[in-house]
């Protein structure tokens, strides 16, 4: 590692990496410098955070080929978006009954009719979904514009980083990114929660990413996830049956949010939505 940045304590921790917190004494700043052993990966990282350079995309500062390797970036700190979006649903929240969701034959818990268990979000997280998800739905669009499919795009990569007086919502870790020019083929990629129901039986395609930012968009409204478990099971499960509607899981949710998420997490990619279809749906806040 050069001169150039004195470590400080970890901050993140990833299947291919460590985060640690960094000063850059170049430039006389705080930074997040990413080490990992595979310093092709990093370079592939590097390259891509470079060709997308997007406000709400986590910007690249230097690659450092070590040893130990390690790429610097913009230092993105705050709460996920989930839990930004959530932050002033009450604790213990009355919980109203569970209800009937998947079938036992799908691995899914069985539960009684009724309301949702879930609480759903405020009227002021709901805003700040509103707020937050052209410039998401943009930072996507960049990516892809690209010619890379991010393939991560999940709670703890959606973060809410203030700036200035506001907060606004940085896209990070491009270590799955996929470019689809020169990456040859590739099945599956990402956490299961996060996966679309077609990646393990066709080669990924953009509209994986839109389901990705449907989950973490049900979350955010809701508290949970649209499908419980993980691994195989939930593939399985996500190629057999359409998502819940987070208004059936937390009744409450606002009709254009619910309908967005939706359509983000509809079964086929064909019907899912994009960039455009949700903005054509989001109503003002």
């Amino acid at each position: 590692m050069s001169a150039r940045f004195r470590w400080g304590p970890p901050i993140g921790a990833g299947r291919f990496g460590v985060v640690h917190r960094a000063y850059d004494r170049t430039h006389d700043r705080w930074v997040a410098l990413k080490t990992a052993d595979d310093l092709e990966r990093l370079r592939a990282e590097h390259a891509t955070l470079r060709r997308v350079e997007h406000p709400n995309v986590v910007r690249a500062i230097a690659l450092d080929e070590g040893p130990p390797p390690a790429l610097a970036m913009e230092l993105a700190e705050g709460p996920s978006l989930v839990a930004w979006a959530r932050a002033d649903v009450p604790r213990g929240a009355p919980r109203r009954g569970p209800r009937r969701n998947l079938p036992m034959a799908f691995g899914y818990e069985l539960q009684e009719e009724g309301h949702s268990q879930y609480a759903p979000i405020t009227a002021r997280g709901a805003a700040r979904l509103r707020a937050s998800l052209p410039a998401l739905a943009s930072a996507i669009e960049a990516i892809h514009g690209a010619g890379v499919l991010h393939l991560d795009v999940s709670a703890e990569n959606v973060r809410a980083v203030r700036r200035g007086d506001r907060d606004e919502p940085v896209l990070l870790d491009l270590g799955l990114a996929w470019d689809r020019a020169t990456g040859g083929e590739r099945l599956v990629a990402g956490t299961a929660a996060s996966i679309a129901p077609e990646l393990g039986l066709a080669p990924p395609t953009r509209a994986a990413d839109w389901y990705a930012l449907g989950v973490v968009l049900f979350e955010a409204l809701t508290g949970r996830l649209p499908f419980d478990g993980g691994g195989v099971e939930v593939l399985v499960r996500k190629q057999t049956v359409e998502a819940p509607r987070s208004s059936e899981v937390a009744p409450g949710v606002p009709d254009d949010l619910d309908a967005i998420c939706a359509g983000l997490l509809r079964r086929s990619p064909n019907e899912r939505f994009d960039g455009a279809k949700l903005r054509e749906r989001l109503s003002p806040s």
